[in-house]
């Protein structure tokens, strides 16, 4: 019903059932944003582990010295 929030078990069951794959959509969107975005970045911003963001950056075949310096050391 439009302007209501849905649960989120009712979400993952609809997704699925109109061909969406949550788990690989989402492992998709991260791959994009290490392409993006420094790791250690992103794990500030979406306060996940430094590991996550390291595995998906080397997955990915990026390391540091791919991204524009901030000028912070």
């Amino acid at each position: 019903m439009p302007g209501r929030p849905m649960h989120v078990y009712a979400v993952a069951n609809i997704l699925p059932a109109i061909g969406i794959r949550p788990l690989a959509t989402r492992s998709r969107a991260w791959l994009q944003m290490v392409r993006d975005a420094p790791p250690a970045d992103l794990t500030d911003a979406l306060g996940v582990s430094a590991t996550t963001a390291m595995r998906y950056a080397e997955r990915v075949g990026t390391d540091r010295l791919a991204y524009p310096s901030t000028g912070k050391r």
